[in-house]
């Protein structure tokens, strides 16, 4: 009989398929194009504001519960389920006809499908890759994990960019074929669904990755069956649990507070790159640079995280998101992208950020559930605000005749910086009363130390100068 593998080769061997799943989950190659993808399917820029409403929607019916689920019976199920509905997903919009009638019910489908994969995906990773460093006593090398996932996810992630660029435009294909001498001359219609096909690739492959991982001894053990009801008893327990620990309740609010605005920028990129004047063919270029710079930021990212306090840690994202929000309003032709850059690499500290502070202080029984919790906050939030975008952009229309779809969309972009520093003030507030007399914010890895020695440091608040 096989011995049973000890908690340290598990826990390797789990971390590089965490890594993996990440890496092939996560690396979309349509997602340079993917509004103007979305759009040359036939649909209106309002009918993708409420298709991307209804992919949050899905993630706010299944986030929570599926993370409860996750704690339940085990990650992985969740995880292999997860990598299956992405591929579905994929080739719903590889073989709908375009301009038929089945087009909009393809994308609808396709959204719920998007939504229940990252649901189930949202926590579940995250809690079986800790929980193995915690079975193995090495969670004080999560950070390095992270810093590591970005690393290498930096370096798929421009790999994905620029060749979903490149393969979405006929350009290229055409000119190699005239270089061969042999014209092939192709056409957007030829050529745009090529970035579907390669996601589907990864698709498959992380299918196989998630069946090749294994429970942690420290988490919920191996599949095993419950009630249909139990899930939602979960959900509560830990609802219930977040709402009498303000500073888990914090840092889930934090994550909503600057998640918002940036991914409703992130979701429209394409857009934006459009009317700063940059070609469809450098769309993946940008997006690839963005993630150099996030490859050489992961150690920063690392230090900030374990060197200072959470409370420094607010204030340098405030600092630079409203500086990123306010130049990408301006819409500055070519340059104006640095600061679209500077904001993406802002939702990658936010992220590593959350994931760090989180793990730090919730235990292994309810890990997942409060990960889905997180998502579930920030999808909430994105799908309100995505439904608000699209519905400013129609009324601006509407109220300014002399106003196209493109004038309305830049009017509604510029009004997103004063839009944050308004609803930053409003956190400040509550957020001070939330964590009054807890020291840790103030602490440099603060979540680390225990609440019963925070009681005896003095009194702080967050965030607070």
């Amino acid at each position: 009989m096989t011995p049973a593998a000890s908690p340290t080769a598990i826990a390797d061997r789990n971390l590089r398929l965490f890594m993996a799943f990440r890496i092939l989950f996560n690396i979309r190659f349509y997602y340079p194009v993917f509004m103007v993808m979305f759009l040359r399917y036939g649909i209106t820029l309002e009918q993708f504001g409420l298709l991307n409403a209804v992919w949050a929607v899905v993630i706010v019916l299944l986030e929570v519960p599926s993370g409860a689920l996750a704690d339940l019976v085990g990650r992985k199920a969740l995880l292999v389920a997860a990598a299956t509905m992405m591929a579905l997903e994929m080739l719903l919009l590889a073989l709908v006809p375009v301009g038929s009638a089945w087009v909009l019910p393809a994308l609808l489908c396709n959204r719920i499908l998007s939504g229940a994969a990252e649901a189930f995906a949202s926590g579940a990773d995250e809690a079986l890759a800790y929980d193995s460093l915690k079975a193995a006593n090495r969670e004080t090398e999560w950070p390095r994990v992270l810093e590591r996932l970005m690393q290498v996810g930096g370096i798929a992630t421009i790999i994905a960019m620029v060749s979903g660029s490149l393969v979405y435009s006929p350009d290229l294909f055409n000119a190699a074929g005239a270089w061969l001498g042999r014209p092939l001359g192709l056409t957007i219609a030829d050529t745009f669904r090529l970035p579907v096909w390669l996601t589907f690739c990864s698709a498959c492959g992380a299918i196989g990755v998630t069946l090749a991982m294994h429970e942690p001894r420290e988490g919920p053990g191996p599949a095993r069956r419950v009630g249909l009801l139990e899930p939602f008893r979960q959900t509560l327990r830990t609802g219930s649990w977040i709402l009498t620990n303000p500073l888990v309740l914090v840092v889930i609010a934090a994550g909503v507070l600057f998640d918002q605005p940036i991914r409703q920028l992130l979701v429209v990129s394409s857009q934006l790159y459009a009317r700063i004047e940059i070609p469809e063919l450098l769309f993946g270029i940008v997006s690839a640079c963005t993630a150099v710079i996030g490859l050489f930021a992961a150690a920063s990212m690392r230090r900030l995280a374990t060197r200072q306090s959470p409370r420094a840690n607010f204030w340098l994202l405030v600092t630079v998101v409203t500086v990123g929000l306010t130049g990408t309003a301006l819409l500055i032709p070519w340059w104006g992208v640095g600061f679209f850059m500077l904001l993406s690499l802002s939702m990658r500290l936010l992220m590593f950020l959350q994931s760090h502070y989180l793990n730090q202080l919730v235990d292994s029984k309810r890990r997942a559930t409060v990960l889905s919790f997180r998502g579930l906050a920030v999808n909430v939030s994105y799908g309100l605000m995505s439904v608000a975008f699209a519905g400013a952009v129609r009324a601006v229309e509407q109220t300014t005749p002399s106003v196209d779809q493109g004038l309305a969309f830049d009017r509604v972009v510029q009004l997103l910086p004063s839009y944050f520093l308004i609803i930053v003030a409003g956190f400040v507030i509550w957020a001070r009363r939330a964590t009054d007399g807890d020291s840790r914010v103030t602490i440099r890895d603060g979540f680390a130390v225990t609440a019963a020695s925070s009681n005896d440091t003095h009194k702080s608040s967050l965030p607070s100068e």
